[in-house]
């Protein structure tokens, strides 16, 4: 029976998308295969292996290696000699890395696992943080022969990045924007890379009445009769954050009595100044536990995600799963996720690529269509598209 061993790392990503996915796949996989967990850099003091609901984690403890390549490769030689204490050489291991820096893992697996098969997974590509998605900005980067220390140092990583995910015998993408990239930017063969959403559990709660849903926003302190616009995220610039405030501004010249519910943790005094005058139609709610979140999704006029950078966004996917309209950007991987008539398209010759006018227009059009239209495309979209049993099948079908 194959064995599949996911990476994870002690990180803010494994707090938020990279925990979500490796927590689903781990449900969804552990019923038809073995799973376990290899933790890097796991805060425990000792090699340990535990295990909670049938999954097994191995936990390698972080060593305090200064930031050199010479340190990280012994770290994972290391990391290796101890595994082998745990997995047999001749199991049939599927090694899923999570991280692209664990790429230099891919060698050291191979020799010592000689019927293993390694998968990474690309969650995200760092260039995109620092040039905000823009992939206009990488060609030129890529094509400018005068780069600065920053760009140099990103074209760096670049060709580090390049060449070893040529070691890795499947890269999974979570996007065709993704996998298009790496073919054409990377010199990956497109049969060494393959495309597989990310899955969510079904646990949309059944529709409810609109008297039902005029009580739920009665019990969560909001106004029986406001439109409800959400946005559910890091507050962070490459959300979008501050466009999606200055949109709402303009919302409220067509709908006085909408509400923007911000639902997560971040610096809130960066956008303090943005709502200026509008403060009382916006609330903050910091950071919140998951039964709170899903009552918001049932409140929920529309859902907003004005990203400049997403892979395969869990956020968009719960928004569905609950029947959210959802309007987004044409980011990356977002851009596949989001029906065309609620795409809010990015000009990236622009220095502000996101339109505050037009991200304005796609939510007063929702909020003018009539109810239920759009709850229902996006329930759809979620079914055909982004269920763990789809993921999970694919899982499975990796190396057959």
């Amino acid at each position: 029976m194959k064995h599949y061993y996911l990476f994870n790392n002690a990180s803010r990503a494994a707090q938020y998308g990279i925990g979500t996915y490796l927590n689903q796949l781990c449900n969804g996989l552990k019923e038809e295969v073995l799973v376990s967990i290899i933790a890097v850099n796991s805060e425990e003091e000792e090699v340990k292996k535990t295990e909670k609901d049938g999954i097994c984690t191995i936990h390698i403890p972080e060593i305090s290696y200064k930031n050199a390549p010479e340190n990280f490769e012994r770290y994972y030689r290391n990391l290796v000699y101890l595994l082998k204490t745990y997995i047999d050489k001749d199991e049939e291991a599927v090694f899923v890395l999570n991280y692209l820096y664990m790429i230099p893992l891919v060698k050291l697996l191979h020799k010592h696992f000689p019927n293993c098969k390694v998968a990474t997974v690309v969650h995200y590509l760092n260039w995109c943080f620092a040039l905000n998605g823009n992939v206009s900005k990488f060609h030129q980067l890529l094509e400018n022969n005068h780069r600065d220390e920053n760009e140099q140092a990103l074209y760096k990583e670049y060709l580090n990045d390049r060449k070893l995910l040529q070691e890795v015998d499947i890269v999974i993408c979570l996007s065709e924007s993704t996998r298009n990239l790496l073919v054409t930017d990377y010199q990956l063969k497109p049969e060494r890379t393959t495309i597989i959403y990310n899955g969510l559990k079904d646990e949309g709660i059944t529709a409810i009445t609109s008297e039902e849903r005029k009580e739920l926003k009665q019990s969560l302190l909001f106004d029986k009769e406001e439109f409800i616009i959400l946005f559910v995220g890091r507050l962070d610039s490459i959300k979008g954050v501050d466009f999606l405030i200055k949109a709402f501004r303009k919302v409220l010249d067509v709908y006085s009595h909408a509400r923007l519910i911000l639902a997560g943790d971040g610096n809130y005094n960066t956008y303090m100044k943005e709502c200026s005058g509008i403060r009382s139609r916006i609330t903050f709610t910091g950071k919140i536990d998951k039964e709170e979140l899903f009552q918001y999704y049932r409140i929920a006029d529309v859902g907003v995600m004005p990203s400049f950078h997403e892979q395969c966004s869990y956020v968009a996917i719960e928004m569905m799963m609950h029947g959210v309209p959802l309007i987004g950007t044409d980011s990356t991987g977002l851009g596949e996720m989001i029906t065309d008539e609620l795409k809010v398209k990015l000009d990236e010759s622009q220095e502000e690529q996101l339109s505050v006018g037009l991200l304005a227009d796609k939510i007063v059009y929702v909020l003018s269509a009539p109810q239920g239209v759009w709850k229902q495309t996006s329930r759809k979209r979620y079914e055909r598209c982004y269920t763990l049993e789809n993921m999970k099948i694919q899982y499975l079908n990796l190396f057959i």
